[in-house]
């Protein structure tokens, strides 16, 4: 896990992943209306029913999971940062999942693919998946995860689980988004953002433990 490719990337350093699953795609916008209908969701989200929701907070993304656990009485919750990795770089130690080049219409991100709409992100499932069948695990939005940020990796659990603390003011993103250049949609790349704070290109997907 991690790069010497940013300073937040490192050390690299080896992590064991205890079995778990990841949705297929990003929760898209018809997934979170679901939730809104039901009166679990409050924001009000806008878009194509297959693009992946976007604009959500961390907060935001609490209250899908909760209402998401409840319908279908399994626990989900985001993936932890370590989970994020391992399931975006498909088996891989590459630079992206499919090598160390960049390759065109692999990635939904500006200088990824054409043709290129700066506006929106594509609809999920719109490239290819990566070798553990997963789509969009790098570009198209940013993607929340359960650990709270911290500038690198120094301290970081070995186990997978998220890496948490008392009060959380920021959480980490991955994986780029459409607006953001190749360098974004690395699966070592990491950022982070304000926990209660919606921004146009943030969303996520859901996981849960076997």
């Amino acid at each position: 896990m991690g790069s010497n490719a940013d300073f937040s990337e490192r050390p690299i350093r080896r992590v064991t992943i205890k079995p778990f699953a990841i949705s297929k795609f990003p929760i898209t916008v018809r997934e979170w209306k679901a939730c809104v209908a039901a009166k679990a969701c409050t924001y009000e989200a806008t878009g194509k029913d297959d693009a992946p929701v976007t604009n959500v907070s961390w907060s935001d993304t609490q209250q899908f999971i909760g209402w998401l656990s409840g319908v279908t009485q399994k626990k989900f919750r985001l993936p932890s940062e370590a989970e994020w990795e391992y399931a975006a770089r498909g088996g891989r130690e590459t630079k992206f999942w499919w090598g160390d080049q960049l390759q065109t219409g692999m990635a939904n991100c500006r200088g990824c693919n054409e043709p290129y709409d700066a506006t929106q992100p594509l609809t999920v499932g719109s490239l290819k998946p990566n070798p553990f069948g997963l789509y969009d695990m790098g570009g198209g939005v940013n993607q929340w995860v359960a650990d709270c940020w911290h500038k690198n990796y120094q301290g970081a659990p070995v186990d997978g689980s998220p890496w948490l603390e008392a009060a959380c003011s920021s959480y980490v993103i991955r994986s780029g988004s459409w607006r953001n250049d190749p360098n974004y949609v690395r699966p070592a790349n990491r950022d982070h953002y304000d926990t209660n704070v919606r921004y146009p290109t943030h969303g996520f997907r859901v996981a849960h433990s076997l």
